[in-house]
């Protein structure tokens, strides 16, 4: 099953519980042929909102399953929706995913469009909706109440209050501006702008934290370890979106170690393609004994070691350096191997990255080993978040810098000057609250005024 292009006229399903083997697992459907989805599967399927015990027809038999069926828009995306829950056999699981998407209308999610028809159907606001990825994502009770906050509103709460002081603030500069021509006219005087301004830059660094003073760290490092012809390459790819690497049959393709940033749902990191790693080839030519050693080289000083092995032996996982965190990843999983049951002895992750199946856990699986790897000093700002809210601190920082020489006078010298950073910092803002734009801070300007003038 391929992801394909988004559209909110389909219908969507997905496995919604963990990889792995587990008591129960979860199908999730949401869009307008949910119902009819679901009739085609169940001896008598339900007609109204609620909960129920069903029999799952497959082929020749049938499986009990538990449905949770939701009527728009009282639902998680604000659609009809269901929830079946059925043994947590990934087999299982596939097999009954693989019947759902092969009905009219019903294709397998994108990663995190159950959440983004939320948002597009006003259940979530987009902080509420990144909340969704944060709890997923988060290493510690400090991170989990973070994206709480974020889920309940209270953090976006705070950025638009934030927003609001500082819009009006932008407004009554601007409208300073019309008014330099009439000495008795003062829209806001320097003292009172810069006490606003002031008081915004310390709601900002409350946010931020101490950590928002630091200097940014260099990305942990991943590398994608394995022989000749495992795969790594075509995964480089896949984890990136994007052709990076050369992908070829024949063995010592990769000789360079490509270096590519990427971001991943809780952190960002360098994720890094070697060659593959077989003393034949270090046999074969100098330039090979040079890709050999500089693979060698840069596991040494990764923090973690993605070890690739369709087959599922990973005894190249012997080279992690001591302090790295080690991921088993099966690849090339659409091909049988006769060993998967080795995969919950070894911790392996099963993926394939000509589908992306499994893609996504993978990704997370990454990101917290990264946030592992550096001593699990994440920030509880999303990285979103934290860059926006230090591009506004930075804007109100210059624009109080520019207010200094009016302090302790009636108006305001240079009001263009001073507007521009506080439009900056607005702006930064907005790509977390949604942007305010001219004609809004024009409103909050005539607002203030008394009626009838």
């Amino acid at each position: 099953m391929t992801q394909v292009k988004a559209s909110p006229r389909d219908t969507i399903a997905a496995v919604a519980s963990p990889p792995g083997r587990s008591l129960r697992g979860i199908i999730r459907l949401s869009g307008p042929e949910t119902s009819d989805a679901l009739s085609a599967f169940l001896h008598e399927p339900p007609d109204k909102a609620g909960a129920f015990r069903g029999r799952l027809n497959l082929d020749c038999s049938s499986l009990p399953v538990l449905l949770l069926t939701f009527t728009a828009p009282a639902s998680y995306t604000g659609e009809d929706a269901a929830e079946i829950q059925l043994p947590g056999n990934p087999d299982l699981l596939n097999r009954v995913l693989t019947l759902l998407c092969d009905q009219p209308r019903v294709r397998l999610a994108n990663p995190g469009e159950f959440t983004a028809r939320a948002h597009l159907n006003g259940k979530l606001t987009i902080e509420q909706a990144e909340g969704v990825a944060a709890l997923i994502a988060a290493q510690d009770d400090a991170q989990r109440r973070a994206a709480d906050d974020l889920l309940k509103g209270v953090t976006g709460d705070r950025y638009r209050g934030i927003a609001d002081t500082l819009a009006q603030a932008l407004a009554l500069v601007e409208a300073g501006i019309d008014f330099t021509d009439q000495e008795d006219v003062v829209a806001i005087a320097p003292d009172d702008l810069a006490h606003r301004i002031e008081s915004m830059i310390g709601a900002i660094e409350s946010i931020l934290g101490p950590a928002s003073v630091q200097a940014p760290t260099e990305s942990p490092s991943v590398v994608l370890v394995g022989a000749p012809n495992t795969g790594k390459s075509t995964l480089f790819n896949a984890l990136l979106g994007r052709p990076r690497a050369i992908v070829s049959e024949t063995p010592g393709a990769t000789r360079d170690a490509l270096r590519e940033p990427i971001e991943l749902s809780n952190t960002s990191a360098t994720l890094i393609d070697l060659a593959g790693l077989d003393s034949a080839l270090a046999d074969r030519s100098s330039i090979d004994a040079q890709a050999q050693q500089l693979a060698k080289d840069t596991i040494g000083s990764a923090q973690v070691v993605v070890v690739c092995d369709p087959v599922g032996t990973f005894d190249l996982a012997s080279l992690a350096p001591a302090g790295s965190i080690t991921l088993r990843v099966r690849t090339k999983a659409d091909l049988p191997t006769g060993h998967d049951d080795d995969d919950e002895i070894t911790g392996a992750l099963r993926v394939c990255a000509l589908d992306g199946w499994n893609l996504d856990a993978l990704r997370r699986a990454i990101g917290d080993a990264c946030t592992n790897a550096s001593g699990g000093a994440k920030s509880v700002v999303l990285p979103r978040h934290q860059s926006a809210l230090t591009l506004a601190r930075e804007g109100l920082a210059e624009a109080l810098v520019r207010t200094e020489p009016s302090l302790g006078t009636n108006r305001l010298a240079d009001e263009e000057l001073i507007a521009d950073p506080l439009r900056a910092a607005l702006d930064a803002l907005g790509t977390i609250t949604g942007q305010i734009s001219p004609d809004d801070v024009l409103g909050r300007v005539f607002s203030s005024f008394c009626i009838g003038k």
